[in-house]
């Protein structure tokens, strides 16, 4: 089988290595190198980069135009779409003999769009998973081929859970790629009452509100790491927190203190307990060996 993977972030590598196990993978495409960090110099994405490692041609088109010229050349069977980043138009859908398919990672309808991950944790989800999708013009709204549900460990972040995300959606796809292929797949229809919404993350989200519960504020530090990172000021600095858990105790929300093994800091419901830490211009650090290294009162966070 003739095949194509459309896959710019880490979350699409073990795709790729599916497919180039089991097909005749022609090609990964992902989106343009982009600028990071301090040097802002141009970086290939992960995908790319993969790809590089096992000698399969890359793809990088900047425009939904580009990229139907690109499917349309190259004679496929099935494209299968993985953490790609751009919207794929109706007609490059129909580019292929069966079409394309999408590994989307939450159960849908729950948390169609761009962060589902993230929005699951947010949420409180106890369960979520990885949905194989036949794609249409709707924004993940294609009928379900196959599903896998796992569930979402108490202190898993997103990074974590993306990263098992990935491989379970990868397994998924190397189970039923015979049975899409011989059109033995039977579609389940979404039902779209029951869609929620996972816009894409803003940074001004991932800032954090010591005023909220202690549980929210637990979801919020999981749920924006490792991107763009929880965060808050202290002494004026940005100042962002990697991983935290409630505990007991009472704090005015924001104030810090000393507890244990780590920083305890105040909610409207109780106190959490912060492990790993990141000041403005340092690497992220162990919170109580931050809080030994500063001069005088801790004082509050905001």
């Amino acid at each position: 089988m003739r095949t194509v993977l459309l896959g710019t972030s880490q979350e699409a590598v073990p795709t790729i290595d599916i497919l180039a196990g089991l097909t005749d993978l022609r090609a990964v495409i992902t989106r343009p190198d982009r600028p990071r960090g301090r040097g802002r110099a141009p970086a290939p994405p992960e995908g790319k980069v993969r790809a590089a490692e096992r000698g399969i041609p890359v793809c990088q088109p900047a425009t939904p135009a580009a990229l139907d010229a690109a499917i349309a050349g190259m004679d496929l069977d099935l494209a299968v779409v993985v953490s790609y980043g751009m919207i794929v138009k109706a007609a490059t859908l129909a580019r292929t003999r069966l079409g394309m398919v999408n590994l989307h990672f939450s159960l849908l309808p729950r948390w169609r769009g761009a962060a589902p991950v993230e929005r699951a944790i947010l949420a409180g989800d106890d369960v979520t998973g990885v949905s194989l999708m036949r794609m249409d013009a709707g924004l993940d709204a294609g009928p379900v081929l196959a599903a896998w549900r796992t569930s979402i460990g108490e202190d898993e972040d997103a990074g974590a859970l993306s990263e098992r995300l990935a491989l379970g959606g990868a397994e998924l796809l190397a189970t039923h790629l015979g049975a899409l292929e011989r059109g033995e797949l039977e579609p389940a229809t979404q039902d779209h009452s029951l869609a929620t919404w996972a816009p894409r993350l803003v940074v001004s989200e991932a800032r954090l509100d010591f005023h909220q519960p202690a549980e929210q504020v637990v979801r919020a530090v999981r749920a924006f790491c490792p991107r763009p990172g929880a965060h808050t000021t202290w002494r004026g600095k940005r100042f962002k927190i990697l991983r935290a858990r409630p505990v007991p105790g009472r704090l005015e929300p924001g104030c810090l203190e000393t507890y244990e093994n780590g920083v305890r800091v105040g909610t409207s419901t109780g106190c959490l307990v912060l492990s790993t830490v990141q000041p403005e211009g340092r690497k992220a650090m162990d919170a109580l060996a931050w809080l030994r290294g500063i001069k005088g009162d801790p004082g509050r966070f905001g």
